[in-house]
């Protein structure tokens, strides 16, 4: 669709909104590629993998639908997602009353195929929906027992807690927190077992004469093997990012020239602003922090530029693949000093007084 489109981002007179529409087609396609080629550099494509590339291609072709809007002068289309039931059935063409077993009914955007199933009332959508497919990817419904037919009035009512076992069920833990509570939770879980483990262990083989000098030194001990813990997760994570920009820039990257656009500042802070734009149209920015408002700016910069990569690590100084080396280096050294650190502490510690 994107080859034998006639639309040319470059020309004079171009609409923004139109080539802002180009470029997320274009975008769209890059994250579908990129998505397959994961896969299949790794001999497997996953469910997450091709589930990835079906919404960013279901995304490129929303972006071309506005593109043609705009230019045959027509109302945006309204974006559905992919079918409810399964995302491989394609884009959603309307919405439709349903209900899961012993469920109430809500309106879920539906394909063609399965628009007529449940306006028949008859026939099985088998085991839907897909996980993480448009719908609720908590909710299934148990193979053979077809839609539930729609009644006269009903209204859709609110869709019920993702986890809940049937209507007023308690949801489970991961429905209720975030990634990012349910892992400091369990990382101060850990610590505490730790703890209660090593000061038992202790008072069983009698290493504690003082049982308060005990507790005391079993809760230092875990807090600074989750302080050397937290700073191990970071450096890793610090040095996997520094090398996952290297391969970026090996793989894809280019020197180019960033034109200044303008100067910013925010929070008492100077920065010259310089402007990358690609194919499509769309302006990607490389900001440098400066000494004051009287620096005079360049009228042009090199950078990196990586096609596809977000726009947060994208374009990179000139001087990036070196900072990026010398980052790798130094984080690659910090977090075996703290991984050594905290396993050395946890479970070192319980090790040594065990045996």
């Amino acid at each position: 669709m994107l080859a034998a489109h006639t639309f040319v981002p470059g020309r004079p007179g171009a609409d923004a909104d139109a080539v802002a529409d180009y470029g997320r087609a274009l975008d769209a396609y890059e994250q579908a590629t990129r998505k397959l080629r994961t896969g299949r550099r790794l001999s497997l494509l996953s469910r997450r993998d091709y589930q990835g590339a079906l919404r960013a291609l279901d995304e490129g072709r929303h972006a071309l639908a506005c593109l043609d809007a705009r230019l045959s002068g027509e109302p945006l289309p309204r974006r559905l997602p992919l079918c409810f039931f399964d995302p491989r059935h394609g884009p959603s063409v309307s919405e439709r009353l349903w209900a899961p077993s012993g469920g109430v009914q809500r309106l879920i955007a539906v394909c063609a195929a399965d628009a007529v199933r449940l306006a028949e009332g008859v026939g099985s959508l088998g085991d839907a929906p897909v996980p993480g497919a448009g719908g609720s990817p908590g909710v299934r419904v148990p193979a053979g027992s077809g839609p539930v037919p729609q009644q006269p009035g009903a209204s859709a009512a609110a869709e019920p807690l993702r986890g809940a076992a049937a209507p007023g069920g308690k949801p489970r833990m991961r429905e209720r927190c975030t990634k990012v509570q349910l892992v400091v939770g369990g990382v101060f879980a850990l610590l505490a077992v730790h703890g209660a483990a090593l000061y038992t262990a202790g008072a069983v083989v009698g290493e504690w004469t003082n049982p308060l000098m005990g507790l005391l030194l079993a809760l230092v001990v875990s807090f600074f093997g989750g302080v050397f813990g937290g700073l191990a997760c970071a450096t890793g994570f610090g040095t996997g990012r520094c090398l996952r920009l290297l391969w970026q820039i090996a793989r894809h990257g280019r020197r180019v020239r960033a034109d200044f656009v303008r100067r910013q500042t925010t929070g008492g802070l100077h920065r010259h602003v310089f402007a990358v734009t690609d194919v499509s149209g769309r302006r990607h920015e490389h900001i440098r922090t400066v000494g004051g408002p009287a620096v005079a700016a360049l009228p042009y910069r090199t950078v990196w530029y990586v096609p596809g990569a977000p726009d947060k690590d994208n374009p990179l100084g000139a001087w990036a693949p070196l900072w990026l080396v010398l980052g790798t280096c130094v984080g690659t050294a910090a977090f075996l000093a703290t991984a050594w650190v905290t396993l050395y502490l946890i479970p070192g510690s319980l090790i040594r007084t065990l045996f």
